[in-house]
This record gives C-alpha cells, structure tokens and sequence, in this order.
C-alpha cells in the first residue's frame, strides 16, 4: 500500500476547528489556533482498488498482525484512527481513493501497566508507600471487572495486602501512595482530605495558554452512567469548588504547551475540566476535549510528578519525585517540530 509523499495533497489537508477567528487566535488567548494535520509514519494512501471498501475491513486488511473486526472497532472507538486528519470511529465508512488513513496504536502499553517494575517503587517506609503509576492501570478495581489494578499488582509483588490513600485517573500516570497497614493508610488518607499534600502534574495541553494563572470554579455532575461520571462547571445545591494553578513550562512548537499545575483541590477531573473550559484541553482527552489534536495519543497526557506529604514518619516533610514518562517525553519532541504553515 502506497505511502504519502511530502507534498500529497491529501496529506496537506486541515482538520475543521471550531476556533477559526483569527482574532482569537492569538498567543496566550482562550482559544486554540487550528492546527495543520502532519500525517504519521504509518499512515497510508488507499489506492483506487481499495476504495469503496468500508474502513473496519480496510484496517484489517492492512495493520499488521491478525486483529478481529471487533479489536477494530474497539480501536476505533478508542480515538486511535484518523482519515484525513479526522478523527474517525466507525468502521462502516466508505474510503475513497486518495484518502490519508493514519492509525495511532499504544505499543506494549498492557505489558507495561500489569508487569511490576522495582524502579517504580519510589519509597517503601514505615508502612507507607510510592509507586510510579504507569498509565492504563487503574488504583482500584473497576466496575468493568479488569483483572488488574495497583493494589493486585503491587499485593502480588511485594507478598503483602496493601491499601489506597487516594486515587487518579487509570489514564493518569505518576505517584500514587498507599499503605501497609489499614491504619497507615487511613492516617494518610486524612492528610489528603485535609489538603495538607502539595501536589503537582504536569500536563501537555493544546495551544498557548497564559504564561500562569489560577481557574476557580463550581463543579457539578453533568453526566452520570454506570462506571461513568461527566463533571463540569455549574451551580446547585451538589456544587464543589474547584481552583487550579498553572504555569507553563515550555511552548512546544505552535499547538501546545507543557504547564505544571498545582490543584488546591482534588475535585473528581478538575485539572482536564478546567484546561478544556478554558480552550485548552489535554492532548489525548476523549472525555473533556474536542477529539481534534493534530497528534493522536492514547491517553490524556497528565503526570503526578511532585508530592509533599507532611512527615515520613520521623517528624520531617517527605518529598517525593518521579520521571516524566516514555509517552510524553515523544509527544514532546513530535510537538516541538509541529510548526505552522
């Protein structure tokens, strides 16, 4: 199957934005500029043969490897697919000769979330401990009956029942703490529920935002479903105030930023929420943002990278540390060459 040369025309197409006014496209505003579509190095042209066939077979004739229809469709409702620079999730769409068709797939990624890694312990001490969370692993488990989270893989690992202080995001990577004993755990716990932890993610978020600034708002529940919550900002009775920091880091080429946030709350999704109210979502938010990146990436790109407890057990503040992951170091430099046209 033939690849897209530098100057096909169909690999030069733009994606729609909703944000097209270009007096809102200006550095540091609420809104994102739109972003050129720069096909990936797998992405392919369908030749006139192949058109007309609908796009689930056509991925399975061409991925590599044996996947089902159903794996298919489960990629494709999973954000990984592109047509055109579109994002698109159903299979049943006719290609057309000329079409650019970029698939985006996690490499290893189930290897990495149930495989214990030593290097990941941050700190184990007096009942307490640290682990650097790789994206995909839930803290708990979950109502959809995966069979593995963090308390499995860590119980397993170390010989011993262990217990959450506090939980992020499956998707989210970074420190997460837990405890050896019921008791440790729950002293923990109030550290959390009291604020007393200084926390800090840093996060890649589309377009230019502020070089720093503070977003206080009011969250509801705006969608709820079996194993399923929507938060959002509004009013009511259920109303919990939510405020976060930022400040960016570093521009990353012209369509995105790396910021470090330091929520002063932990509402349920406040970080994803706020950056996506203000115009600038999470690379990779399926939830929260528009589906529109100019790169796809399997998660949103989000990492608990700092925390400060309030003792380690001897009386003295616990500082705690961990990488910036594979994933987002590559989106990094992908974004940094991603210049506009």
């Amino acid at each position: 199957m033939p690849k897209p040369g530098p100057r096909s025309r169909s690999a030069q197409r733009r994606p729609r934005h909703a944000n097209s006014n270009p007096k809102q496209q200006r550095r540091g505003s609420a809104a994102v500029r739109p972003a050129p579509y720069r096909p990936g190095p797998d992405a392919r042209v369908v030749s006139a043969p192949e058109a007309g066939s609908d796009l689930g077979h056509y991925l399975k004739d061409n991925l590599p490897g044996t996947l089902s229809i159903r794996a298919i469709r489960r990629m494709l409702a999973a954000g990984h697919v592109t047509v055109n620079g579109q994002l698109e999730t159903f299979g049943s769409r006719r290609v057309r000769k000329g079409d650019v068709v970029d698939v985006r797939m996690p490499q290893a990624a189930e290897q990495t979330r149930t495989r214990y890694e030593s290097k990941r312990l941050i700190y184990d001490d007096f009942d307490l401990l640290a682990y650097d969370k790789p994206a995909g692993l839930a803290v708990t488990p979950t109502e959809d009956g995966k069979q593995w989270h963090i308390l499995k893989l860590l119980g397993d690992a170390l010989e011993c029942q262990v217990f959450p202080v506090h939980r992020i995001d499956a998707d989210t990577s970074g420190l997460v703490i837990l405890g050896r004993t019921p008791q440790r755990a729950e002293e923990a716990s109030t550290w959390f529920r009291d604020h007393q932890v200084h926390k800090t993610y840093h996060a890649i978020v589309r377009g230019h935002p502020k070089e720093e600034g503070e977003r206080r708002t009011y969250l509801v529940i705006k969608d709820q479903q079996p194993g399923f919550e929507k938060w959002g900002t509004g009013r009511g009775p259920d109303a919990r105030e939510a405020i976060t920091r930022w400040r960016v880091i570093e521009r990353l080429g012209d369509y995105a930023s790396l910021v470090e946030v330091t929520p002063a709350t932990g509402r349920h999704h406040q970080i994803r929420i706020h950056f996506a109210e203000m115009g600038h979502p999470l690379y990779g938010d399926r939830v929260y943002g528009d589906r529109r990146d100019p790169i796809l990436t399997r998660r949103h790109m989000l990492h608990a990278i700092h925390m400060r407890l309030p003792h380690d057990g001897r009386g003295k503040p616990l500082n705690l540390r961990c990488p910036l992951p594979a994933d987002m170091k590559a989106l990094m430099k992908e974004l940094r060459s991603l210049k506009d046209r």
